[in-house]
Order: C-alpha cells, then structure tokens, then sequence
C-alpha cells in the first residue's frame, strides 16, 4: 500500500474510529494496522491525534539578541586574538583577558 493509498484510508476510518465503542475500535486498529503496515501505537497515536489535512505550518520565531552590538564586536575580537577557541574556552578566557578587553575600550 503507498503513502498515498495510506492517507486515503486514515481519511476514510479517522471519524468512524473516534466515534465508536471498545470493541469496535479494537477491531478497526486491528484492521488498519494490518492493511498500513504500521505499528500498533503508531497507528493508536494517528487515530487519537490531530485530524487529517494540511499540518499546521509553525511560524519562524526570530531570536532575539542576548547582548549588544558591542559587547558582541568585543566578544568577536577576543575570540579572534586567542585563536578562535570554541565557547567553553572561550568563556573561561575571558577572566584572563578583561585587563586587555578594558585598556582597549576605556580609550575610545
């Protein structure tokens, strides 16, 4: 059976399968996951979830700055003169390197 064939037949048993009693519902997933192939909590989770259609489409949530421009071309520059360590390195660096950091930018 392909993914087409499949999703048809979802279509077709979701509002009987949500509809019916115990017995009935045993029987029907009993069917279903014989003919898709899927397996038994897969197609639990199918038939009580989210009717079928479209997926919803989640919005892009753009991130949000966590500092500023400048505190990050100071961050930019540090990482630089110490040899592009990766962040764990980075951040115990910078101890060592706030004399530098401020003689640098108490100039400006």
């Amino acid at each position: 059976m392909g993914s087409k064939a499949r999703r048809e037949y979802f279509r077709a048993i979701y509002e009987r399968y949500r509809k019916a009693g115990r017995e009935a519902k045993q029987a029907m997933l009993n069917e279903f996951c014989t003919n898709t192939g899927y397996h038994r909590k897969y197609a639990i989770r199918l038939l009580n979830g989210a009717p079928p259609g479209k997926p919803k489409e989640r919005a892009a949530r753009p991130r949000g700055w966590r500092c500023g421009r400048q505190a990050l071309a100071i961050l930019t520059e540090v990482w630089e003169a110490a040899g592009y360590p990766w962040s764990v390195r980075l951040k115990a660096l910078l101890p060592n390197w706030m004399p530098w950091i401020l003689r640098q930018y108490n100039r400006a």
